[in-house]
Parts: C-alpha cells; structure tokens; sequence
C-alpha cells in the first residue's frame, strides 16, 4: 500500500451558531463566547494542503463515546475546508483530515482537534 505524504495538517474549527460568523482566535474555537440558545451548530474545518498533488481529502469524526473513527463526507473534499452540520449541543467531537491520491489511497492520520460544542 503507498501513502500519500502528508505533513502536518492544522485542522482549525470555528463553531458557527446559525449564519453568525465568529473569528478563530490563535486558530482555537472562541468556545466560552457562543450564545448557549437551540440554533443549530456547525464546525468549520480547514486545513493546509498536501505537499503532494491530490484530488481530496477524507474527514473523520468520533464522538467522546466511541473509539474508531468514521468518514463523515459522502464524496471526496477537493478544497481545504470542511462543514460538519451534524453536531449537537453539549458532544465533545474528536476530528482528523487524510489525504487521498488519485488511486484512493490514503495518508497518515493528521493531527487531532478536539472541540466541544455548547
């Protein structure tokens, strides 16, 4: 099997409450200043490219509860940035980002980001 060569990859996740945008700050989510009202939440993720040419990316996601990873994009990523629209309130996510090569082989796992949304 050949991996894609991967170098780190910053994951940043910015927690969008609605349509509101609310900057990242020193790349970390501005967690303790959310509203904690029902609107629905998102968590951006963007990351740097691989230093190889590849056609996408591969985002996964574990819960605090659960121990393996699991790809949450339906098709490949082909820029550098993600939308998870599918967290709730109160769960602590556990994200990573995999470089895929034009054969569908992927990298190493990036670096973790964890983020707890409010």
């Amino acid at each position: 099997m050949r991996l894609v060569s991967l170098r780190e990859v910053a994951i940043i996740a910015v927690l969008l409450p609605s349509a509101q945008s609310l900057p990242a700050i020193n790349a970390q989510p501005a967690l303790s200043r959310l509203p904690t009202d029902s609107k629905p939440r998102t968590v951006t993720l963007t990351w740097k490219a691989s230093p190889s040419h590849v056609p996408g990316y591969n985002v996964y996601r574990k819960s605090k509860s659960e121990t393996d990873y699991r790809k949450i994009n339906s098709s490949l990523v082909q820029g550098l940035k993600y939308i998870d629209t599918s967290v709730e309130s109160g769960a602590t996510y556990h994200y990573m980002v995999r470089a895929v090569d034009a054969e569908g082989h992927e990298s190493i796992n990036s670096h973790e980001f964890t983020v707890v949304i409010p």
